[in-house]
C-alpha cells in the first residue's frame, strides 16, 4: 500500500489501512511494575501511541524521538509505548533509553485488533498512532510501517495540526 498523505485542517495526516479518523478501540497496557493502564484513561489529552518491539532498531530510534516530543509538548501530549514482542523487557528498555513516558506490553492479538489488521498478519514496527483528545485516531502507520511517523519534523507537524484542529472546534 502506498503512503497517502491527506491535507486536513492545515496539516498533514497519514491515512492507514483502516479509515481515519475513527474511534480508538480500548487497549490495556501492562507496565513492568504490574500497573495496568487503559488507553481510555488518557481521554482529554492528545496521545502518541507506539506499538514496538524492544529489539527493533527503528523502535529504539523512534522512542528517542517520542521522548523529545513528550518534553516539547509537555502538558498537551501523552506519549505511551507498548511492546508486543515475546519476552520484552520493558524495564530495561525504558532505563536504557531514558524514557519518562509509560512503556508497557500487550498481546500481539490485542495490537492486531487495535490496528484493524488480521490476526497473525505481519506488521512493521514501530506502529505509530496519533489520537486526539476525544479518542479519535487521526493518523496511523501503514501495516508494514511508515517511516514518516518516526521523524520529529513530521510528527511535530502532525501534532500541531491536531492541536490546531481542536482549537478551531
Amino acid at each position: 500500500m502506498k503512503l497517502m498523505l491527506v491535507v486536513l485542517a492545515g496539516g498533514l495526516l497519514l491515512q492507514a489501512q483502516g479509515p481515519v479518523p475513527r474511534p480508538a478501540p480500548e487497549l490495556r497496557i501492562v507496565e513492568a511494575s504490574g500497573k495496568t493502564t487503559m488507553l481510555s484513561s488518557y481521554r482529554g489529552r492528545v496521545v502518541l501511541l507506539a506499538f514496538i518491539s524492544t529489539q527493533c532498531a527503528h523502535c529504539q530510534r523512534a522512542s528517542l524521538v517520542f521522548e523529545q516530543l513528550s518534553h516539547e509538548f509537555a502538558g498537551r501530549l501523552q506519549v505511551a509505548e507498548t511492546a508486543f514482542d515475546d519476552a520484552a523487557d520493558t524495564t530495561a528498555f525504558t532505563k536504557r533509553f531514558g524514557l519518562t513516558f509509560p512503556v508497557g506490553s500487550t498481546s500481539s492479538d490485542a495490537v492486531h485488533a487495535f490496528l484493524g489488521v488480521a490476526a497473525g498478519a505481519r506488521v512493521g514496527t514501530p506502529q505509530v498512532v496519533a489520537i486526539d483528545r476525544r479518542g479519535m485516531i487521526r493518523a496511523q502507520s501503514e501495516r508494514l510501517g511508515s517511516p514518516l511517523l518516526q521523524t520529529p519534523e513530521y510528527l511535530r507537524d502532525l501534532l500541531n495540526a491536531i492541536f490546531r484542529a481542536e482549537a478551531g472546534q
